[in-house]
Order: structure tokens, then sequence, then C-alpha cells
């Protein structure tokens, strides 16, 4: 009951405060690989904060632009699977003035959909403190996606935001990671000088308005099937079959089929950030 009353009392006094605030911060953001895996992989991401909205975004996106960029400039053949992997596989927008999320997917080949949330965060505040990048921050937590939340957050920096859709706390999120660290988000810097922007690649886009949850269907249906689209371009052709650099004949059903099982088991063991 008194964490939420000073949480209250803090919004109150901070709110007024939220819209003159312009700042970029980069967060270090380590996933765990797969399930039950030991391997983390990490990658740099951004919050760029502007006066009424914010972007949260990996920079995979755009070092990939700016390495298609540079080879079609300089002639060379794109190497589309040497481009740097997206671990968000998503772009974050956050209206923090009506608390909404817009959600830009970027993990479809042939279509990119989004949607607008209104996530509900309940923070229960500790007196439990720390420093991070020289700011006193004090210990938060709460539940999203499935998933147990340990933040940290300073009061030094009177915005109400954080990496991914995080937001509602009283200060600037400077950490967040899920109880079994398969997430962490951990501020390395801040700025007031945008250093990269996604909102090009955003505006330039054409996206599918849907709802959260047929979003989410559709992912399940993807996971289930994830190479239903070659197969029925593959069925309207008719053509089953094609002489590999070799010219032995490929039966192209049983190739796909393969491809697909693997791609199958490989979803299997995602993990994923929601669960």
């Amino acid at each position: 009951m008194r964490s939420t009353l000073i949480l209250s009392l803090l919004l109150i006094y901070f709110s007024n405060l939220i819209t003159a605030q312009s700042f970029v911060i980069q967060y270090d953001y380590s996933k765990r690989v797969k399930k039950d895996s030991t391997r983390i992989v990490s990658q740099n991401t951004f919050l760029n904060i502007e006066e009424n909205y914010s972007t949260f975004f990996s920079e995979a996106p755009y070092l990939a632009d700016s390495i298609i960029a540079s080879d079609k400039k300089l002639g060379n053949k794109i190497n589309f699977k040497a481009l740097p992997a997206d671990l968000l596989g998503c772009y974050i927008q956050k209206k923090l003035s009506s608390k909404e999320v817009i959600y830009y997917s970027d993990e479809f080949d042939e279509h990119e959909y989004k949607y607008n949330e209104e996530p509900k965060f309940t923070w229960k505040i500790t007196k439990e403190s720390k420093e991070i990048l020289g700011h006193k921050v004090y210990l938060a937590s709460t539940t999203y996606g499935g998933r147990n939340y340990i933040a940290y957050f300073t009061t030094e920096i009177p915005v109400q935001d954080g990496p991914y859709k995080f937001f509602g706390l009283p200060g600037l999120i400077l950490e967040i990671f899920d109880e079994k660290k398969d997430h962490h988000f951990l501020a390395i810097g801040i700025s007031k000088e945008k250093k990269i922007s996604i909102d090009d690649r955003i505006s330039k886009r054409k996206y599918i308005e849907t709802s959260k949850s047929k979003f989410n269907e559709m992912r399940k249906s993807h996971i289930e099937a994830p190479m239903k689209r070659v197969f029925e371009l593959m069925n309207s052709t008719q053509i089953y079959e094609k002489k590999d650099a070799n010219g032995n004949i490929v039966d192209m059903r049983k190739l796909l089929n393969e491809t697909q099982k693997k791609m199958i088991e490989e979803y299997k063991q995602e993990n994923r950030i929601e669960l």
C-alpha cells in the first residue's frame, strides 16, 4: 500500500517534466539463444526519446541498411546471410501521454504487421538501490508477457520510459531483466544527441494493421508451417523437380519438407521475450 502511494505521488510530480525531455539511451541487450541453452548473445539497442513519443530498436536493421547501400554503391553482390541478425525482431514506439505502445514486426519475409497495445504494468517499488552510469537507481518489480521482471530506475532522469515495452516508473529504467535472465537490458550510455534513427525505415514500410491477439495467431501459424507460402507457390507452378549445380535432379517437395522440419524444431527452442 505504501509503495503504491509513493509511486502515485512520484508519477504526479514528474508528469509535467516528461514532455520537455529528449534523450538517447543505449542499452546492451543480451538474451539466451535457446530455452535450455547456456549461450548468451548480445546487441546494441537504442531508446530515442522525443518530446511526445519514444522509439526502441536494435542497431541491426540500421547496420544492415548501411551495408546494403555500400554494396550497391560499390557494385558488390549482397550477401544477405552475412547481414547482422536482429535479436529483437521488432520496432517499438510509445506514446507515454496515452500509455500506448505500437509494435512493428520485423520477423516475416512477405508481410509485416503492426498492432497497438496498452500494457498494464503493476510496479512494486523497494528501497533497495545501487548505481548505474553514475545515477542512483531503485529496484522495482513487475510481470509481463509470462515473465517476472526486476528493474532499476532513476528519478534523476524524470522520464517514465524504458527499453522494449516497459514504462510507468517515476524515472528512467536503466536496467531490467527477467528472473531467469533470459532477457537483460542494461543502459551503457546516455546522450542528448541522436546517433541513429529507425523512423525512416518505419515510415517507408507498409505495415498491415492488426490486433495483438491476431498477430500472435499468425505467428503461431507461421511457426507450425513456416514454408506454407513456398509450398503454395510450388504447387501453383507444378514444378516439383529441379537440377542442382551438378546436373542432378532434386525433389523439391522432399527438400522443402526437410527444411520445414528443421525450422519447426528451431522455433520450438526459440527463447522469445513474451511467452
